[in-house]
This record gives structure tokens, sequence and C-alpha cells, in this order.
């Protein structure tokens, strides 16, 4: 097991069979109201009879909670917002679906007026999607993906996804005989080949007392009763209203479960918080947890690695069942033979009786076998061989393909996370996140809050949302450059000065076409919040992102395209930034300088830097700049 236990980005399937519990315990709720998100995701208010009112957070991809106080909403409603609305208001909770292992939410609904049932379904596996259905239809989903053995859209008959089969309802045989046919490391064999997940799986392997990095399939029959137990103490832990737990490290939340937590036990510094339900706990936790998503090559390294354990995990389970079918076929024929004089006596009396079935079931040697009447026990015998011969034959291509999709996983695929691959995501949780981190930001050398749209849509909403009176509007003189805003001061705080306003159009030429062309310095210009608005000349179109400027600019001229990485401290948080240099250099402690470079190098400049800094390839690629990048030391 690691040093420091792996971060949890989203539900696992312990996480959601426990909100699955959760819900099941309210009684006659019906849909009120549905909301957007501000961070994304929805939200359905409940009507409890006797209880008041429940909010249900569903955000897809990562997770859901059940509060009883309610949530921020964004303002206005979105297209599916208004659509769950309109399927799901006044419908009661009639069955939450048992996730057998999965992590996917399901909830039946019905309306009074509506004969039809309805079904609100949340993936939290993979990119997510939440998916409603009438009868056996879609009738609102908030993304559409399609696959050769599934759709999701409009219209498309409503089906779960492939489940595999479920972790917490394996026996000790089949832990057992995982575990033994395991070329890898413990851990990696309970976290992927059993499907429990990198977090669970740690938490298993804790209180077992294992080490996780022993081979699996040493010693498996020990390790299979160890195993087995756990998960049977952990199930019995979880109850029918289970409690919640957060845990903390100077006030700032690192992980939340269902259960007391085992794999944080050994980690210092770290505290147990009791919550009365997990829901609480969960949302305390994810919705505080900043996600740096990676960037467009590594997503499709992460999603190519799960396509191919998909296809593994499907293909393991075609040889299982086809070596199993294979082995029944000869255990029966062998069992013909063996018991041939039964048999004989089985048809004999079958055929006295006058039955009118095709074939005959009897008992031998402790194995139901099917005899063909009107044919001897050899004959069926011979063509039970004659099937095993077949199963025997799609077995060998089964395994075939298996052997050339483990090749494929192993040269493609890359690491696992964990294993030294940068392709998971960064989990940023050891703080309460503040609200800026959404977007680009840094803090000025006087303190000043900076930030920046990171492309059209974020653009709109940071100056819809966050330009507000006293604030300063900034921007690059480039066509389609970041808005940036400089926020005004708390009341007590030093104003803006020119200080402030220079860092940050250097900043909005950092973050502009400026740095890929590698230009030395640029120009921006600033304004006064009420000159920003989206009302063009008469005749004119405002795009997506763009903003109308009305009146004089104040220009900011000769502006370095140059950039400090480093930590601030700010409000007792350790933060990493991407800043001026001075900026940097004045709230904490600037680690490197970085200027437009050859986009050619750019990979090889990251990987130094990942290591250099200690950061993910990630987490780094969501500071920087896009384009080259050319290292100098401060």
């Amino acid at each position: 097991m690691p040093a420091e236990p792996t971060p949890k980005d989203r539900f696992t399937s312990l996480d959601t069979l426990a909100l699955t519990r959760e819900l099941r315990a309210l009684d006659r709720a019906r849909v009120d109201k549905a909301f957007d998100l501000p961070g994304g995701g929805w939200s359905l208010t409940f009507r409890v009879p006797g209880e008041g009112r429940r909010e249900l957070a569903l955000v897809p991809g990562r997770y859901a909670a059940l509060l009883a106080t309610g949530v921020d909403h964004a303002e206005g409603l979105s297209p599916l917002a208004k659509e769950l609305r309109r399927l799901l208001s006044g419908a009661a909770i009639q069955e939450v679906s048992e996730p057998a292992g999965e992590r996917y939410l399901e909830l039946r609904l019905a309306r009074s007026d509506d004969p039809e049932p309805t079904v609100l379904a949340l993936e939290m596996f993979g990119k997510g999607n939440l998916i409603v259905s009438r009868g056996r239809r879609i009738a609102a989903v908030a993304e559409v993906r399609r696959w050769a053995h599934r759709q999701v859209r409009v219209g498309a008959e409503y089906l779960r996804p492939p489940v595999r089969s479920d972790p917490w309802a394996v026996g000790r045989a089949e832990l057992e005989q995982e575990l033994a046919r395991s070329r890898s490391d413990l851990a990696s064999t309970v976290a992927a080949r059993l499907a429990f997940g990198g977090p669970v799986a740690e938490e298993l392997i804790a209180r077992t007392g294992l080490d996780g990095a022993q081979p699996a399939s040493l010693n498996a029959a020990a390790i299979a009763e160890r195993l087995h137990d756990a998960i049977g103490r952990l199930l019995q832990e979880l109850g029918e209203r289970p409690t919640g737990f957060v845990y903390l490290r100077a006030g700032s939340a690192l992980d939340a479960t269902p259960y007391a937590s085992q794999r944080w036990v050994a980690v210092a510094g770290v505290e147990e918080v009791r919550r009365p339900t997990f829901s609480e706990a969960a949302y305390e936790y994810f919705a505080a947890l900043t996600i740096v998503p990676p960037p467009p090559a590594e997503a499709q390294a992460i999603e190519r690695r799960r396509e191919l354990e998909r296809l593994r995990e499907q293909q393991s389970a075609a040889v299982r069942n086809l070596a199993g079918s294979m082995e029944a076929a000869q255990a029966d024929a062998n069992a013909i033979l063996a018991h041939y004089e039964e048999a004989e006596a089985a048809l004999r009396a079958a055929e006295t009786a006058a039955s009118e079935s095709s074939h005959v079931e009897v008992v031998l040697g402790g194995r139901s076998v099917s005899l063909a009447q009107g044919r001897s026990p050899r004959e069926s015998a011979r063509e039970l061989f004659e099937e095993s011969k077949r199963f025997r034959a799609k077995l060998l291509g089964a395994q075939a393909a298996l052997q050339e999709t483990e090749a494929r996983f192993q040269s493609e695929a890359g690491p696992a996370p964990g294993e030294g691959s940068s392709t998971r995501p960064a989990v940023v949780a050891a703080h309460k996140a503040f609200w800026f981190e959404r977007f680009r930001w840094f803090v000025s050398s006087e303190g000043a809050i900076v930030v920046g749209g990171r492309d059209a849509a974020s653009n709109d909403l940071l100056v819809r949302r966050n330009l507000k009176d006293g604030d300063l509007y900034v921007h690059a003189d480039l066509h389609g450059a970041a808005s940036v805003i400089v926020k005004r001061p708390a009341e007590g705080a030093p104003p803006i000065t020119e200080l402030s306003l220079r860092e940050a159009g250097q900043w909005a030429v950092v973050y502009s076409k400026a740095w890929r062309a590698g230009l030395a310095s640029a120009s921006a210009f600033w304004v006064e919040h009420d000159q920003v608005s989206k009302a063009a000349p008469s005749g004119e179109f405002v795009a997506r992102g763009a903003w109308v400027i009305h009146g004089t600019k104040h220009v900011l001229r000769d502006l370095p395209l140059e950039i400090g990485l480093g930590t601030i401290d700010y409000r007792g948080t350790t933060l990493w930034t991407a800043a001026p240099p001075s900026a940097v250099r004045a709230l904490g402690s600037l680690r490197v300088l970085l200027a437009p470079g050859e986009e050619r190098e750019r990979e090889a400049v990251e990987t130094s830097l990942s290591r250099e800094l200690g950061l993910s390839r990630p987490r780094l690629q969501s500071l920087l700049p896009a384009g080259g990048l050319a290292v100098r030391r401060p």
C-alpha cells in the first residue's frame, strides 16, 4: 500500500450502495423541483411527508448526496433542468435499485397522471451521465453516447450499462481462483481484477493486515479467506442507515466514507470526524474537491485504458464460461459411460411411461444428465463429447483474443494510475476549494484576486456572474484573449494600484495568442466594470465569450511575456499558482520562471518540470499557457 492513501475523485461502489440505502429510507418522497448546480450537475428537491424537504445532488461521473439542507443553485435553468422538472415533478420514489457493485444509481418513480413508470439513472463512472426514461424509452439525457451494443439518446431503448460480476457478492472460492490466476501484486489485483477500485482495495487490504505489494498468487487460499472476512465485516458495518466519516488534516477534508476507514489510521495528522449521514460527509468532501482535468492527449489515454479494461473483463468472463461449459459437457459424457446400465434403465422406464419429452433427466454419479430418447446412452455421450469439442474450439479462440487484448493493454494503455502514470486526473483535496479556483486565477502583489476565463463558455460565465461594482476588467489587446477581472479589495484592504493592474495585464497577455506566437511583450487594457456589456451596435453580433467595451480604454504597454510558477500562502492554505513573478515573490515562493519556447520541446520540458516540482503533469498543464516553454531560474 502506498505511504499516503489514494485520493478519491468519485464515488466507489460501496459509496453508491450507502447512498442507495439512504434513499430507500425515504418514505413517500415526491419530486418537487429540479435545479442546475453551479459547478456542474443537477439537484432534485423532494417533499417527504412528516420530514419536510430533502435535496438530492446529482453530479455525473463523480457523486450524489441526499441532504436535509438546501444547496446553492445556478442562476436560471438549463434545458435539461427544465426537462427534469417537466418529467419528474410530482413523481414519487417507488424503488431504488440494488447497484450490484456498480457506480450506478437508479431510481424508479411514478406519477399519478402518468401510467408509464419513470426511471432516473446517474452514471458515476467514466465521464458520467444522467438519464431519464419513460416506459422503455429514454426521454432526456445529459450526454448522447453510442456503442455497438447500446445507445444513450432521446428515443432509444433504455438499457442499463453492461454489468460485471458483483465484487461484494463474490465467494471465497472465486476469490482464491482470481488471486491464484493473477500475475500482479495484491493491491492491483483487488483493485482491478476483482473490480473493487483503488480506495476500497486499500481499505480491504488495511483491514486484513496484508502487504499490498506482495504477489496476489502467493498463498492465495489464506489471502482469500482473510479478504472474504474483511468484505463481510465492511458490508455489515455499512448497515441500513450508514453513518458518515470525514477525514481531516489541518481542517481540510481528505476523504469521506460510510464506514470507519482503516486506511487512514497510520497517516500522521489525520483526524476522523463523524457526520449523521454518509451523504453529509460525501457532500462536505466532494463539493470542496478540486478536480484538475487532464489535457486531451492524456484524457484519451485514460479512456483507451478503460476501454481495454472493459474488453479484457468481458473476454475473461467468456473464457471462464466456455471453460465451464466444456468441462460440464465432458463430465456429463463421462458420467453416462461410467453409469451406463443406470442410463439404459432410465431410458427404458421413460419409454414404458410413454413420456412425450424428447429427453430424460437422470442423476448419474451425482450429476444431473440429459439423455436423448430413442437413442442409446452411448450416442448421447458421443454428442456430449462433440459438444465439448465445439466449446473447446471456441475457448481456444477466446483465449487467443484475450491474449491479444492483454498484449495491447501492456503496449497501449501504459501503467495504471498510481504506478508512475500521470494519466489520473490530479485531485487537490488538501483544502476546501476557494470560489476562484473554478477559473484561472492568481493573487496580485497587493492581495487582489485576479480571475480569468479558460474558454468562451467560462469567459461568459465569469463576466456575467463575477464582474461586480468596483471590479476592473482587463483584456489583452489581441482577438480571442481571455476576459480577466481584478476583484475589488475587501473593506479596509489597500486599493488597487497600477502595480496590480500591470500584473493583471501581464497575466492576460501570457494566456493569449501572444505566447504561442513567441512574442517578447504585448499590450493590454483595463476599463471600469460598467464599461463592459453585451450591447453591440445595431446590426452587429457579439460572439459567445466576447464582450463589448464602451468608452475609454486605459492601455498597459510593453507587458513582458513571462510567468512564474510557485506556491503562495492564501488564508492559511498553500496553493500552487502561475502568476507574474512579482506577485509570486510577494506572497510565497517562486520556483521557476517560464517564457515562450519551442513548442516541439514542450513534452520534455513538462516532464522535467513535473519531476522537479513534484506536480503531476495534468496538474502542471492546468497552470501553463498553451505553446512552447523556455525555463529560466529565478
